[in-house]
């Protein structure tokens, strides 16, 4: 069964994908942009994108109002992500 979680505007939340594929990350009210990184190395506290260069979009990415972002697993880095939402919202499902 999917997780869903809030972000509010400004905040960031950890998420572990554990078995997900992935994560859709939706806007409900207004346009945020949303990043994603991952702690490198592991448990130094130094945080680096977690969207791989080959994913074919950048970090941060917006999400218009309304609309939804698929982040598919196999774009990042690894499966334990911080994402954070700017100037909106955001709800994250995986």
């Amino acid at each position: 069964m999917p997780t869903t979680v809030n972000i509010a505007q400004d905040s960031t939340r950890e998420i572990d994908l554990g078995n997900s594929t992935g994560m859709r990350i939706a806007a409900p009210v207004a346009q945020a942009s949303v990043h994603v990184d991952y702690q490198h190395p592991a448990g130094s506290g130094n945080y680096s994108s977690a969207i791989k260069g080959s994913a074919g979009y950048g970090n941060p990415f917006t999400v218009l109002a309304g609309g939804t972002k698929n982040v598919l697993k196999s774009d990042l880095e690894s499966e334990h992500v911080r994402v954070g939402a700017r100037n909106a919202n955001i709800t994250v499902t995986y």
